[in-house]
């Protein structure tokens, strides 16, 4: 917000709860109100935790889908030698609709629902006629048997990792600029931008052959190289900054049989 000679009211600091500018707020109800940045600021961070993950209420379960991952119940077993069947363990392929104690909704994976409110979620399977489709049989019943004990362990809230402080995190590249292009701004671009500098230095690209030439041993000077996958990973800092991290999958990789050590890195590193 400005004042009457159109002077920014307050001033900018790199630290969220000293930043003293004016801000025109939407409130839910479509009334408008000016707050402080810094009172902005601390409301974001009394809404999580020290991660920053934005911790809901749960409320109820909406609705279920699943998707082609999802196994059969003709599939749903597996028979031993003798004939037995025993049901698969898994929860590959649900998600479950779930509406927050704020009033917002998100589809949750069923495995994460599963470990924060078992009981909602097996009484809403048996109430929606899904406790025997694979991902529900195999812990369902068992979750009602033993409802008294695990009433009093279970969680009743959800944390939220798909923002922090407030701010959508994506999951890849793409999905970043998708989100700056909704918000009309270039904020996780930039931080790719200066990640992406960073890292380039390491690399030296081959325009000499394709990857598929590579890999079937086509390129007698790559002979040697290992082929490691690569992602984005994105965060969100204390004061609102995007930050962007270039990670190499290692782990898919074969160690050098030189290596006779661990491969951790020590403290005084």
């Amino acid at each position: 917000m400005t004042n009457l000679d159109g002077s920014p009211i307050g001033r900018a600091h790199a630290n969220p709860l000293l930043d003293t500018r004016q801000y025109e707020v939407q409130l839910e109800d479509g009334t408008t109100d000016a707050y402080f940045a810094n009172i902005i600021a601390e409301n974001l961070f009394n809404q999580c935790d020290s991660e920053g993950r934005e911790l809901l209420s749960f409320k109820e379960i909406c609705d279920h889908r699943k998707n082609n991952r999802a196994i059969s119940i003709e599939n749903g077993y597996t028979i031993s030698k003798n004939g037995n069947k025993t049901p698969k363990r898994t929860t590959v392929g649900w998600d479950i609709l779930v509406e927050w104690r704020d009033g917002s909704t998100d589809w949750v994976a069923l495995k994460d629902l599963k470990d924060t409110n078992p009981i909602e979620l097996a009484e809403y399977a048996v109430a929606n006629k899904i406790s025997e489709e694979p991902a529900f049989k195999w812990w369902v019943p068992f979750c009602l048997q033993k409802r008294n004990r695990i009433i009093n362990k279970a969680k009743s809230k959800y944390w939220r990792t798909t923002h922090k402080y407030g701010i959508k995190v994506p999951k890849n590249a793409e999905e970043a600029l998708r989100i700056d292009r909704i918000n009309g701004n270039d904020f996780w671009e930039k931080a790719i931008k200066k990640e992406m500098s960073k890292v380039r230095v390491a690399y030296k690209p081959n325009d000499a052959h394709t990857p598929e030439e590579v890999r079937k041993g086509l390129a007698p000077e790559m002979i040697g190289y290992q082929e490691i996958s690569c992602h984005l990973v994105f965060d969100v800092k204390m004061d609102f900054t995007r930050k962007a991290r270039f990670v190499a999958n290692g782990s898919t990789t074969e160690a050098p049989a030189s290596i006779t050590y661990s491969s951790v890195v020590s403290r005084d590193s």
